[in-house]
């Protein structure tokens, strides 16, 4: 006795069908097709549209933001070289002022390039991703660059201080550097405090 039922239910597919061809007739862009699914009227497909037709926005949104940003990245070996030549100097700046051997040094510099240039960059896009106009300032451009590089390089010290931990046996070379000064201002002291006392004089390195 299927058959019976399956008439109304032919006649209401055949109506609502009609319907949605309506509706598509009239679409243009999103609205349309949010209007396509209220006149369906199926329960759950005026939700699931819904839903459907955010996550588009967003990803429109999305690819806005991207593109956006991608406009704002160098495009030549030039303005690369502008953009990142100051975060290179800085770094090797930092890397000859890290005591220690030649890998110390080179860790150190490279951290400090790479976060440099990244945090930079990085903030310079993001900025210009949400407000395009803002960045054709150059006050914006060039303040938003170097507070993105400080805060890079920060973050790159961090990690490059973890590595000199690992390489030097669980202290960077400025926490070494640190522990030996240390030890020789307590020598000084304690040879200063025995000759005053009529201890045992003391020569230099002698203990």
């Amino acid at each position: 006795m299927a058959f019976p039922l399956a008439i109304p239910a032919a006649g209401w597919a055949a109506t609502k069908l009609g319907a949605a061809v309506t509706a598509a007739k009239g679409l243009i862009g999103l609205g349309g097709a949010k209007a396509a699914a209220t006149q369906l009227a199926i329960p759950g497909l005026t939700t699931a549209a819904k839903s459907g037709l955010g996550g588009l926005g967003s990803r429109m949104a999305g690819s806005a933001f991207v593109k956006n940003a991608a406009a704002l990245m160098p495009k030549t070996a030039a303005e690369w070289g502008m953009r990142v030549a100051p975060d290179a100097i800085f770094g090797t700046l930092a890397g000859a002022m890290t005591p220690g051997d030649f890998g110390d040094k080179l860790i150190a510099g490279t951290a400090a390039t790479a976060g440099g240039a990244l945090g930079g960059l990085g903030l310079r896009a993001a900025v210009g991703g949400v407000a395009p106009g803002v960045m054709k300032n150059a006050v914006a451009d060039i303040t938003s660059e170097m507070v993105g590089g400080i805060g890079g390089d920060m973050a790159a010290q961090g990690v490059a201080d973890s590595i000199l931990r690992v390489k030097g046996g669980g202290t960077t070379p400025y926490e070494k550097m640190a522990a030996d000064q240390q030890r020789e201002l307590e020598q000084q002291i304690l040879q200063q405090y025995l000759s005053g006392k009529g201890g045992y004089p003391m020569g230099n390195g002698m203990v």
